[in-house]
């Protein structure tokens, strides 16, 4: 029953990922008068109109371009405002009575002998975009310069902050060439901690070695983390379509009408809820080993675990903000590129103190790493409530048979990082009794139940209301914390019946040792992957066809590139760093073997092989 269970989610998932990716065949219609009711955005102004910048740029050596939103003035008497008014009222639609539009000021009537900045450009910009939504619309705008550019516009000095990062990249890269080469030629040197911590060819090896894997239940949890990674860098690639300027907006519009729209906004919102479940389980088994191989537990642990997580996630985290705050201001070609805005020049120190998710969240730098912070907040508050209960209720543990205030925040994530942790005590518990799953009456139903709830609380999104709701509404909170709690359960129930069922089909594709060497990249790649999205639209001039072939091109591109980004700051700098400061630890621990929170062991120094729990 639970592996009919398992695969009935496997097919909902699929079938939702398959209707989301395809598109509706037009149909041929031959009146007119059915056209604009089965198709009114034709009848519509354009909602993105832009001069070809790429041609205003080789036109001209001196071109001036600007971006200008116009907003149309109302107008009762007008047919088209009409059909603008109702058709933007849909919360489901783009408003049609703002347009964008790209002016290259070469194509005006008359051109002001002023730069860029100057505000009569500004102003002539704006004169240009009225008038061609009067007379393409006879329809009345006023107008805001959103951007201007000209052929000066990036001709700018490298600053300080440019020069550090380039220096610091030039220092690890000559370092990793220079220790690589002992390395191999075997010299006196070769043997020393700085050449073994910073050579490639041993990190390659570190990379694809399997050994420090001993504890054989807990390896689903790489696969899991690998495959919920992936899932979310897809959503994250396919995001900033929504933002970009698009030659024909209605094909997404006729994506948010379709009825499985709100269930798939459901997976994309949710599905990193599967992280904060695995974050718990392992925090507690971890915790739970610990004090079992240590009866006489002391508060150090406490410390040595968040130096721990921070020699490990700070040194990769600080280099992609750094690059941040140089060559991501820089990276950028036409008027898109703005629109993709990063705050990591003002708002850095936020990522670093890891209260990204609560300080200046509505500006962020780099916007998915508040996962980050939401998850070290947990992990501290867990491990404290850990320690609690250990000291106090011991016994008793033996024995147990919308985005910033409702998504990036501590609170609206520790239910199901809770979730976690008690499925990770119980899950301790069987290990140490030797029982089995059998053990547990009625688990099959259980099972059943949570995958029925999951799936019942997905769909019903179908019904929530379209339009924004004036008043607060008890019913739909209440409505909002069973959804997400939905998929905390699910989760655990499925990573604790995996656990038992090794052999299972599923277990195996997890277990796989591809998942286990991809698992110790997916810190650095989900670290990096703002940057890679963000960089790669930037630099797009052009609006976008909004269509299959170019969201499977930009998807896989930012696949690619991502994971080899990841790829090269793992074992350029995370392996490196751990490698180097593992012995200066080392002597502070005891010789054990515990597992970490990836579900790994640590060895007898205690440092873990890669420790990244992630979103």
């Amino acid at each position: 029953m639970v592996s009919h269970c398992i695969i009935l989610i496997a097919l909902l998932v699929a079938v939702g990922v398959a209707t989301f990716a395809s598109k509706s065949a037009p149909q041929d219609v031959v009146d007119p008068t059915v056209e604009q009711f089965k198709e009114p955005w034709k009848m519509l102004p354009k909602l993105y109109d832009y001069d070809d910048f790429d041609d205003c740029r080789r036109g001209n050596p001196d071109f001036q371009y600007s971006v200008v939103k116009v907003h149309i003035v109302q107008n009762s008497s007008s047919v088209l405002w009409r059909q603008i008014k109702t058709f933007s009222s849909d919360p489901r639609h783009y408003r049609r009575d703002i347009l964008e539009i790209g002016v290259c000021l070469d194509r005006c009537s008359t051109l002001p002998d002023t730069n860029s900045n100057h505000p009569d450009t500004v102003r002539h910009a704006g004169k240009c975009a009225s008038e061609r939504v009067w007379r393409n619309y006879q329809l009345n705008s006023t107008t805001e310069t959103l951007v201007s550019i000209s052929s000066t516009h990036d001709d700018q000095p490298p600053d300080t902050i440019t020069r550090i990062f380039n220096f610091v990249i030039l220092s690890i890269l000559m370092l990793i060439v220079t220790c690589t080469v002992i390395h191999s030629i075997d010299c006196n040197y070769s043997g020393s901690l700085i050449v073994k911590a910073f050579s490639l060819s041993e990190n390659l090896k570190k990379l694809g070695s399997l050994s420090s894997r001993s504890r054989q239940d807990l390896l689903i949890l790489d696969g899991a983390r690998v495959l919920t990674m992936l899932i979310i860098l897809l959503c994250h690639a396919s995001i900033p379509f929504i933002r970009f300027p698009l030659k024909n907006p209605e094909n997404m519009e006729q994506q948010f009408e379709n009825f499985w729209f709100p269930i798939a906004m459901a997976g994309n919102t949710y599905t990193v809820q599967i992280f904060f479940v695995i974050g718990g389980i392992v925090l507690a088994v971890n915790f739970m080993d610990h004090i079992k191989s240590h009866p006489e537990f002391r508060l150090w642990y406490f410390f040595d675990r968040i130096v721990n997580r921070l020699i490990r996630i700070l040194p990769v985290y600080s280099l992609v903000i750094l690059f941040q705050v140089s060559w991501y201001q820089r990276l950028k070609d036409g008027p898109m590129a703005d629109r993709y805005k990063d705050h990591c020049s003002e708002n850095w120190w936020t990522n670093l103190l890891f209260v990204n998710n609560y300080i200046n969240a509505n500006e962020p730098c780099l916007q998915f790493t508040w996962y980050l912070g939401a998850d070290f907040q947990l992990y501290l508050a867990g491990t404290v409530i850990m320690m609690i209960v250990w000291r106090h209720i011991s016994n008793e543990i033996r024995n147990l048979g919308y985005y910033l205030k409702v998504y990036v925040t501590f609170e609206s994530n520790a239910g199901n990082y809770f979730f976690g942790m008690i499925t990770g005590i119980i899950y301790h518990q069987f290990i140490g009794s030797g029982r089995k799953l059998e053990s547990v009456k009625k688990f099959h139903l259980m099972f059943l139940l949570a995958a029925v709830f999951f799936i019942s609380m997905n769909t019903a999104t179908v019904f929530l209301p379209r339009d924004q709701l004036n008043e607060r509404s008890m019913v739909l909170a209440s409505y909002g914390s069973l959804l997400k709690a939905s998929w905390g359960i699910l989760a655990s129930f499925l990573m604790f019946y995996l656990s038992f069922r090794p052999k299972n089909l599923f277990a195996m594709f997890l277990r796989h040792p591809i998942m286990l060497v991809m698992s110790k990249l997916t810190y650095c790649a989900y670290v990096v992957q703002y940057t890679v999205v963000y960089a790669i639209y930037r630099n797009v001039t052009t609006p976008l066809t909004s269509n299959a072939f170019n969201r499977i091109l930009f998807t896989s591109a930012v696949l690619f590139i991502t994971l080899l980004m990841g790829f090269l700051l793992h074992v350029c700098i995370e392996v490196p760093v751990m490698t180097l400061f593992k012995p200066i630890f080392a002597p502070k621990r005891t010789n054990s073997v515990v597992p970490t929170t990836t579900g790994r062991l640590v060895d007898d120094e205690g440092m873990t092989d890669a420790k990244r729990i992630i979103e």
